[in-house]
């Protein structure tokens, strides 16, 4: 049985554009994942621990629809290893990065481990998920959250359709 999952990419090192290209396409390639849609391309300023820092390099963020048969801890290891082989390094929590792919949602599930948390605990504050999420599913909702309407109109001058 297949479950649709909301995903969130971004990157803010090198070809911006070409990390996210290319983690999608790894993501498609993947077995039991199909990338179904996947969101324009947005700037946002780089946010860090401390807060957004407009000294860092902007990321470039979409946000991709899949359907997979893998239950959510499988599918953050499939995330994980196309980011090794895209050669991400964990240096610093919220560091730059040249690419980052988070698990938003996992169709209505709340998930909770060591290691993951769904849906994102993070994802209603943050306009470059919302935004782009948005644009591509008038629709959408997170759970325990509902439409993600509001928070859409909330955050549109936080981010640049680039």
């Amino acid at each position: 049985m297949s479950t649709k999952a909301v995903l969130a990419l971004g990157s803010n090192l090198g070809n911006r554009r070409r990390w996210l290209v290319l983690a999608l396409a790894h993501l498609s390639k993947s077995e039991k994942i199909n990338v179904t849609e996947v969101s324009a391309i947005y700037e946002s300023k780089a946010l860090t621990l401390a807060g957004v820092d407009s000294t860092k390099p902007k990321y470039l963020n979409c946000v991709a629809e899949v359907e997979t048969e893998l239950k959510p801890e499988q599918l953050l290891k499939v995330i994980q290893a196309v980011e090794n082989k895209l050669g991400r390094k964990r240096r610093e929590r919220w560091g730059d990065r040249n690419i980052d792919i988070d698990i938003i949602t996992y169709g209505k599930t709340h998930y909770r481990s060591s290691d993951l948390v769904i849906p994102h605990p993070q994802a209603a504050n943050r306009a470059f998920v919302i935004v782009p999420w948005y644009f591509m599913d008038e629709n959408a909702e997170l759970p325990g959250t509902g439409k993600i309407e509001k928070l859409a109109h909330i955050y549109l001058d936080q981010v640049k359709l680039k």
